[in-house]
């Protein structure tokens, strides 16, 4: 599967139309009102052009080395059951891939915690799935926010009914690699370039409660 087909990335985005500005703010919104940190309001977008929240352009450097870091997605709101589902077991295969250390969302002692936030909207050409994902550390504290669009040209009355198992793949791809990047201070991945982890390469599992 090729990953750069239907694929926006937050700060370098040039989307169909204004409907895309709407459901990031709608998912910055759902961080805004859950998330434990309060993140500053992200301007209104002019025109196509969405951009990325401040703070997705200033990550704060890993405190932990990667080689010992432990990853708990505690939450995925806004996926319905099903699709959560789905999206867990794509994110741990590509987890294991990367050699990123997976824990339980029980688990106390994981270095950093994950919260993502997804939503699914009708586009000018399809379907548009916005999700933006934040990495807290032990004390709470943000740490890393990062974000992105995938596209798909399926529509449907239910949104998330468009919404197949290669674009979770994709979603699933991206934050692994996003994370990756980040746990190894290395640049975020080019929003041109493929995900260096290719879809189905390894066997799925389920992450083992972190969902």
């Amino acid at each position: 599967m090729g990953f750069l087909n239907g694929t926006k990335r937050t700060g370098s985005l040039r989307l169909p139309g204004v409907v895309l500005a709407i459901a990031l703010a709608s998912v910055l919104a759902a961080c805004q009102s859950s998330g434990p940190a309060r993140p500053k309001p992200v301007a209104a977008a002019s025109g196509p052009t969405v951009p990325a929240p401040p703070e997705a352009t200033q990550p704060a450097v890993p405190a932990v080395p990667a080689a010992i870091a432990t990853f708990s997605f505690d939450q995925i709101k806004g996926v319905p059951t099903n699709k959560q589902d789905e999206l867990a077991q794509a994110i741990a295969k590509y987890a294991q891939q990367r050699n990123l250390r997976l824990v339980r969302r029980t688990d106390t002692t994981a270095t950093y915690h994950v919260w993502g936030y997804l939503s699914a909207v009708g586009g000018d050409v399809g379907t548009n799935v916005t999700y933006v994902w934040d990495i807290l550390d032990q004390s709470g504290s943000r740490v890393l926010r990062f974000s992105g669009v995938e596209i798909t040209a399926a529509s449907n009355e239910d949104p998330w009914q468009s919404v197949d198992s290669s674009i979770l793949d994709t979603v699933a791809a991206r934050t692994v690699e996003d994370v990756y990047a980040w746990i190894n201070r290395m640049p975020r991945p080019s929003v041109t370039g493929a995900p260096a982890v290719e879809a189905g390469a390894a066997a799925t599992m389920r992450p083992a409660g972190t969902l």
